[in-house]
């Protein structure tokens, strides 16, 4: 049920995006590559002890009109050792469609739609076992050049995999050092989970 009031959002925004003027969105770009590290703490709510875990992976967005890109990203997580036990590693990748428009001067809002296929890998000494699942990430978000070098992106973000849903939010400010060459600082906040977010970029 959720996900189809998800798809009715998202194809409601692509829609409504069609007609809007892409006056300025040249100041905000969809097309671009970026390398990732991510610096994850999981909550064991019970236990007194925190999960430590450290992520790499990259993204991909490539516009293919004023309003729309296809995107990919995939992003691998190791976890340290918890109480003597080797515990989870994860791999996520996502592949889907931004809808995205201007609302202001260098202000673009978006959407993006993704199907994401999750995999943990649980070592037991001496196998490990996979278990994987698909299901789909919905994410909005509002993008703003407070200056020409900064911009600033707040966004938030649904997922459905292996029967759970989980809900996040992000905030990321981006330094560009030269036009298309940046690196962008970030937290996200989910429901267990608190990640720092460290990537390059360089848009095409």
């Amino acid at each position: 049920m959720l996900n189809r009031f998800i798809h009715r959002i998202f194809f409601t925004v692509l829609l409504m995006l069609v007609p809007v003027s892409n006056v300025l969105s040249e100041d905000i770009s969809f097309s671009y590559v970026e390398a990732n590290i991510v610096a994850t703490t999981v909550d064991l709510g019970d236990s007194t002890e925190e999960i430590e875990g450290n992520g790499f992976g990259f993204s991909l967005s490539l516009g293919f009109n004023p309003h729309l890109a296809f995107t990919l990203s995939v992003i691998s997580t190791t976890f340290q050792t918890f109480q003597g036990i080797e515990v989870d590693s994860t791999k996520k990748t996502d592949l889907g469609l931004t809808a995205h428009t201007t609302i202001a001067p260098a202000t673009d809002i978006f959407a993006n739609l993704s199907a994401t296929k999750a995999e943990v890998t649980v070592p037991d000494g001496t196998s490990s076992t996979t278990d994987k699942d698909y299901g789909s990430v919905f994410s909005v978000g509002l993008r703003h050049m407070a200056t020409d070098g900064l911009e600033l992106e707040l966004g938030a973000s649904n997922t459905e995999v292996f029967d759970t849903t989980a809900f996040s939010y992000n905030l990321t400010a981006r330094l560009y050092f030269r036009k298309v060459f940046s690196a962008g600082f970030g937290y996200i906040s989910s429901d267990n989970a608190d990640s720092f977010l460290f990537n390059a970029r360089m848009d095409i």
